[in-house]
């Protein structure tokens, strides 16, 4: 007797997908649409099929809101073509599980649990109780603060483009802004191609309005709620928030600080400038690497310190639960409290008078040596491949990983296996080390209910 097929197997099969591997696909899925969009005729300025690998590229970076480009986003890519990318920002920038939440809710469709559980771990929430609430205050907030950028935007943009075009460029910028994506439309119409801000000058209200939203991205989702909670019922913001924000200020005001003093003299950047002129592109400098890659300055006329330097914020990237990639601002903390503590010779590893578990400490070193494992692998391959300098290949390494979109205009010119190679990167630098990790490596850990005896190891 043969067995009937049970119709329900394949349903019962993807119930059971974790979650690593719903985000995962999920992200698959809008970057192959993604794609096929962009190959129409219509997506591009020229009314030609753009080929596949840089529909590809261009799709993946736009939906891992990274902007590390291979055709210039204004010069290539008709209105239409442009839309379908600012739509793959978003959804890739606010994530996939909260537009589906939403419009589960505005349809009056029941939300499952389930549905619940995925939406709260894209987040980083450790419980679903007010998850719909949560994210439609994310939305509501996106929306403001978008629309806010958006106008103030406008005042520039609509000189330089005209009303209608001028209105795209301001929304397009905004989103591109908010979600730490890179793009925007402005090359070969306003700017050269490939040139991002630099030929814009030190325009105060265009780099402070970008600043601010790459900021606000940045700072993660969980944090705006705290904030809200505090203004409105005074109710104490959480450890994880207060922690994140603090060292914002510190990775801001001391990054303005010494791209200000590194840069001071160098007349190929900032060098010619006025005072208030060198503060302000010190300042934006210290903030578009985390992690929206906007160059105002020209990142290959940089001192190598300050390439560095930007190397080191494009690794720390934004916070958790944010539009930002990046190890995550509070990973890197996690290790340097590490660090501290063993310094100190302390038994316990302490925040802002709270003790961090062991395992949260093993996750955040787990994270930073995959991550960097990862980069310099990645940048050995690029540099013997296409015969590039360590550093060049380095710096779009760290910039595709960390999702930051910053270049020494080499991604353009890398053959066809390290553009693959820099999808890859940022793929994984979206959906995350550990995710994949888990997606790839799930295993049974039963055995960590054994114990073995002790050994000491000599170490340093």
């Amino acid at each position: 007797m043969t067995d009937i097929p049970n119709p329900g197997n394949a349903r019962k099969k993807a119930h059971h997908l974790s979650p690593a591997h719903i985000f995962s696909l999920g992200f698959l899925a809008i970057i192959l649409c993604g794609s096929l969009l962009l190959m129409l005729p219509v997506s591009s300025n020229a009314g030609t099929v753009t080929p596949f690998p840089d529909t590809l590229f261009t799709s993946v970076s736009a939906t891992c809101v990274t902007g590390l480009i291979v055709v210039d986003t204004g010069t290539h890519w008709s209105l239409f073509g442009q839309g379908v990318i600012l739509c793959m920002i978003q959804l890739g920038g606010l994530g996939f599980m909260s537009f589906a939440l939403l419009l589960l809710g505005a349809i009056g469709k029941r939300v499952t649990p389930r549905v619940r559980s995925l939406a709260a771990q894209s987040f980083g929430m450790e419980s679903v109780d007010g998850t719909q609430k949560f994210v439609r205050r994310i939305f509501i907030g996106t929306a403001v603060m978008e629309g806010i950028g958006a106008l103030l935007l406008m005042i520039r943009t609509i000189p330089m483009l005209g009303v209608g075009r001028g209105i795209f460029a301001a929304v397009f910028m905004s989103v591109s802004a908010f979600c730490n994506a890179g793009f925007d439309p402005l090359g070969g119409v306003v700017t050269s191609e490939f040139s991002s801000l630099t030929e814009l000058g030190a325009d105060p209200l265009l780099l402070l309005v970008l600043a601010a939203l790459i900021m606000l991205g940045a700072a993660g989702f969980l944090v705006w709620n705290d904030i809200w909670e505090w203004l409105r019922r005074r109710k104490r913001m959480s450890v994880y928030s207060r922690f994140v924000l603090l060292l914002t200020a510190v990775l801001v005001l001391g990054g303005t600080a010494l791209c200000a003093v590194l840069e001071w003299k160098n007349p190929a950047t900032i060098g010619s400038m006025t005072v208030p002129e060198k503060l302000l592109h010190a300042f934006f400098q210290a903030v578009t690497p985390r992690t929206a890659g906007y160059d105002a300055i020209g990142q290959n006329n940089m001192l190598d310190v300050t390439k560095t330097l930007t190397m080191l914020l494009m690794f720390v990237g934004g916070a958790s639960g944010s539009t930002a990639g990046g190890a995550k601002i509070g990973t890197v903390g996690v290790v340097l409290c590490a660090v501290w503590a063993t310094l100190c010779g302390r038994r316990d590893i302490r925040v802002m008078r709270r003790t961090l578990t062991a395992d949260t400490v093993r996750r955040a070193m787990c994270i930073l040596f995959f991550l960097l494992l990862a980069i310099f692998v990645s940048a050995f391959c690029i540099a013997v491949w296409d015969g590039v300098s360590m550093e060049a290949a380095l710096y779009e390494c760290f910039s595709a990983y960390c999702t930051v979109g910053l270049s020494l205009s080499l991604t353009p010119t890398l053959g066809m296996a390290s553009r693959f190679l820099l999808i890859f990167a940022m793929y994984l630098g979206r959906v995350g080390i550990l995710t994949l990790s888990y997606v790839l490596l799930r295993r049974d850990r039963d055995e960590d209910a054994i114990r073995y005896p002790e050994a000491k190891l000599l170490i340093g």
